[in-house]
């Protein structure tokens, strides 16, 4: 059965670490949610990601590009124009299951920025 969890911003190496206050939630959490996750079960080694709907995740994902992390998770097209407001995943991204309980990137979320 699929289960959803929320993580916040990854590292620039495009790994969650998912310990401490970055611990994965089972609901977004406005201020701390950034990526949705998707997997099959508990010990599925895989799992999909998008950037959340939230407002808070669409303005620290908007600022993640100046810092450079989203880069790490997503693609897309050229940098955005300075007015965007919003970011929608295209396509899902791929996360694989770390030792330590953390997610690393294999592919990349298509993105794409609207006014």
């Amino acid at each position: 059965m699929p289960k959803t969890f929320y993580l916040p911003e990854p590292n620039f190496s495009g790994i969650w670490t998912n310990t401490g206050d970055a611990a994965a939630q089972p609901e977004y959490k406005d201020g701390v949610s950034v990526f949705k996750f998707t997997v099959d079960g508990d010990d599925s080694p895989t799992a999909v990601f998008s950037v959340c709907d939230g407002e808070s995740a669409q303005r620290t994902t908007l600022a993640g590009l100046r810092r450079g992390w989203v880069n790490s998770v997503c693609h897309f097209s050229g940098f955005p124009p300075p007015n965007s407001r919003s970011v929608t995943s295209v396509t899902d991204g791929v996360a694989i299951r770390q030792e330590n309980g953390g997610w690393k990137v294999q592919v990349k979320s298509k993105v794409q920025f609207a006014t």
